[in-house]
């Protein structure tokens, strides 16, 4: 591990990081966000900070020894430069783990609890996703008698998990276990019954901060703790997010985004904290798309033209193999722009764009073998109108003026990815949030952290949990008529 020391208006911080990975990646897993709307790619220059006196890309700089970062906190790079919180290491004996549990993806963080450092990490699909790729799916396999085995499942990977970070690290075991979850994940892990989650009035059997002894979930740790949750639809993953991004203490209208399989919306503003979650559906993560992947190497995940040919980026520059859901946005927008498709999704045959000859049938084609299909864009489109629908209906019930939010943040793989101008020309986020929008990456996973080494944050997340006041959209009028209008693909206005 190597050390470094990050200066900034707001001071000085010191983190830990491996040789090899790049100054982006080790600011964005410390909670520390740059600009990076190419998702760290290299293309749209905007990861800027100064090492050793020169200005340099944070995306391009690979780390080899101890260095100094200094953060170029002005324009947008101020917004993002300055969000990242810093938080208070409460030291303890022994190392830890803080799980991000995911319906698609499971990433766990082995933590040293005397300094709070970084160790380890890993990540890997959630192997539950066997059963259902989303968590209605999986909720209807364990009222049919599958609990058991969905738990197994789960308990069974992490465990492995757990083991590779002992054998590659060599300590004797895990003290502290701290899992930031979906409702329906961490009900299955508790082996508690999910079925009422999936029936109206969708009831959950806990909601509070829940700690076990490892070895009653039978996981290889010494103590277990469940994030508390809002409701069932809106989990410990994102009580977690909004203790990383600091949402409760801070004096600004904030806009909070998790683009997963169940889009969860926060909207906190100086009259209260308002959510709500709508199902989007896997679309974003690259699931339910014909060619859809997730965010790993092969994935298209940047798609732009120039002179009539198209530039794909794919994840790891290799061999183009899918599409994840921020190339997803970003070739929509292209079609959208070029004419191959009309506001409607559908394709446009006649179209007099260079890129029309791509089109073979109902499908767009990147290559022989990956493509876009006519059904994609739909899915697409649903996610798309789920989530914008979502977010007018919290605008309308804050009093708020969209105008009046300060910051949007987006959390997630996707949202860290993903292009914002081209999610806000589709109509996926108001068209006033245009400057105002950051990706803060996994912040589900530094809420995690931040419990598992703080337990003053775990009563903090006990009063994020509390403090939300749910919005319910599945007998709102209003949502459907917001969900007609946004299935089109258009920016989306201000007013109601």
């Amino acid at each position: 591990m190597v050390k470094i020391t990050v200066r900034s208006e707001k001071g000085k911080k010191e983190l830990f990081a491996q040789p090899g990975e790049s100054v982006l990646e080790a600011l964005r897993k410390s909670g520390i966000y740059v600009p990076a709307n190419c998702g760290g790619l290299g293309t749209c220059r905007k990861c800027k900070v100064r090492i050793n006196g020169k200005t340099i890309l944070a995306c391009g700089e690979k780390i080899a020894g101890d260095l100094e970062v200094e953060l170029l906190a002005k324009d947008a790079a101020g917004l993002e430069a300055s969000f990242g919180r810093i938080y208070e290491v409460l030291e303890s004996e022994g190392f830890g783990i803080a799980l991000d549990l995911g319906t698609t993806t499971v990433a766990a963080y082995l933590l040293d609890l005397r300094s709070g450092r970084e160790i380890d990490r890993t990540s890997g699909q959630n192997r539950q996703i066997s059963f259902g790729a989303d968590v209605i799916t999986r909720i209807k396999k364990a009222s049919e008698g599958a609990l058991t085995n969905l738990q197994k499942t789960i308990v069974l990977q992490i465990n492995e998990m757990i083991a590779g970070f002992r054998k590659k690290n060599n300590f004797p075991g895990i003290k502290r276990m701290v899992i930031a979850g979906n409702t329906t994940m961490l009900h299955i892990l508790a082996k508690a019954d999910p079925s009422p989650l999936g029936v109206a009035p969708y009831r959950a059997r806990f909601l509070d901060r829940k700690i076990f002894k490892g070895e009653v979930l039978g996981l290889d740790a010494e103590e277990v703790v469940l994030l508390p949750a809002v409701s069932a639809f809106i989990g410990g993953d994102i009580v977690s997010g909004l203790l990383a991004c600091d949402v409760y203490r801070r004096d600004e209208n904030i806009l909070f985004c998790d683009f997963g399989t169940n889009g969860e919306i926060i909207l906190k503003t100086k009259a209260g904290i308002f959510g709500t979650s709508t199902a989007a559906g896997p679309a974003f993560e690259g699931a339910r798309i014909d060619c859809g992947m997730a965010g790993i190497t092969g994935a298209a995940a940047k798609i732009e033209a120039e002179a009539g040919e198209l530039k794909i980026h794919t994840i790891g520059d290799g061999e183009l193999k899918g599409i994840c859901g921020s190339g997803l946005v970003d070739l929509i927008y292209l079609l959208l722009k070029e004419g191959v498709i009309d506001e409607t999704g559908a394709f446009v045959p006649e179209s007099s764009s260079p890129l029309a000859g791509r089109l073979w049938g109902d499908k767009f084609h990147l290559s022989e073998d990956v493509y876009l299909s006519q059904r994609d864009i739909r899915e697409f489109q649903l996610a798309k109108s789920a989530i914008a629908s979502g977010i007018r209906i919290l605008i309308d019930e804050s009093g708020l003026g969209a105008d009046e939010i300060d910051i949007a943040c987006l959390a997630g793989g996707f949202g860290f990815y993903i292009n914002k101008e081209n999610a806000i020309g589709l109509g996926l986020l108001p068209e006033s949030l245009k400057e105002k929008t950051l990706s803060v990456g996994n912040s589900s996973g530094l809420g995690a952290k931040m419990a598992l080494t703080n337990p003053a944050h775990l009563e903090e997340c006990d009063l994020l949990a509390r403090s939300v006041q749910v919005v319910e959209l599945a007998n709102n009028q209003k949502f459907s008529e917001h969900f007609m209008d946004n299935m089109l693909l258009k920016e989306m206005g201000d007013g109601s």
